[in-house]
């Protein structure tokens, strides 16, 4: 076995250990909890069947290995687990996968790493929860900064996180002021924020277009299947996540090339 192919197997499954552990963050998170009871509820209690309450047996519980077996079943009760685990962790393996072999310097890897694992339950939390925790925004901006503190652009990011926090907020209050109703979370500000001190100021009006495209073309698509009404509410989280994810690859690619 070639070592190519034993890094490539290594780098699969330690994403997707770590996308097990994004899904269980994602699925031990409720808007009630403090960032300390969150935190307390990933250490304890290990991983169990909702259903029967049944403690899983450490490969049940990577959906990974599981998954084809049982058939994303409980194999005590039976009852069937949503597909989001199964996705999740499937989606960070490759994610990191495709890491290692698009990026030689670990510095780059590690960063787009984390600030894949970041994005990737900022969308899964504000499409089942309406709302994206302020650690993990802190997270991803404390993120961005040390990375440009190290590639030395500071600055730059400094201004981004400034120029996304402003800019967001300022349309969310003239949103208010001409609806009456919230039309953004504070959440999506703090979020356009973070992408702004990972990318720097000059990128933010292409990931608020690119994210703006991509909501609107769900919305239309959504109605036409009748999934939801127009004055349906949808999460603006996951869009800004995969327009900043994007340009975050793309960026730290063509600054190394």
């Amino acid at each position: 076995m070639s070592p190519t192919l034993i890094t490539h197997i290594a780098a699969l499954a330690g994403g997707g250990a770590l996308g097990s552990f994004l899904s269980l963050t994602c699925q031990r998170f409720t808007p009630a909890l403090l960032p300390a009871q969150w935190f307390a509820l990933l250490c304890f209690p290990g991983s169990h069947c909702n259903h029967c309450q049944q403690r899983l047996l450490w490969r049940d519980a990577l959906p990974l290995i599981s998954w084809p077996g049982l058939k994303g079943r409980c194999r005590f009760c039976h009852h069937a687990f949503g597909a989001e685990s199964f996705v999740i962790e499937w989606l960070f393996a490759i994610l990191c996968l495709l890491v290692l072999q698009s990026f030689d310097h670990s510095a780059e890897a590690i960063f787009i790493i984390t600030a894949s694992g970041l994005l990737l339950l900022v969308a899964a939390i504000d499409r089942r929860h309406f709302c994206i925790p302020d650690p993990l925004n802190y997270l991803l901006l404390w993120s961005g900064l040390l990375h440009a503190t190290l590639s030395g652009t500071e600055t730059t990011a400094i201004w981004g996180a400034l120029a996304g926090y402003c800019a967001l907020w300022l349309l969310a209050w003239s949103y208010r002021q001409m609806r009456g109703y919230e039309g953004l979370g504070y959440g999506d500000i703090k979020l356009f924020a973070a992408l702004g001190a990972c990318c720097g100021w000059q990128t933010l009006p292409w990931i608020a277009l690119g994210a703006t495209v991509m909501a609107l073309t769900s919305i239309v698509m959504l109605q036409l299947r009748g999934f939801i009404q127009g004055d349906s509410p949808l999460p603006f989280g996951p869009f800004l996540a995969i327009a900043g994810w994007v340009t975050i690859v793309l960026q730290t690619r063509f600054t190394l090339v």
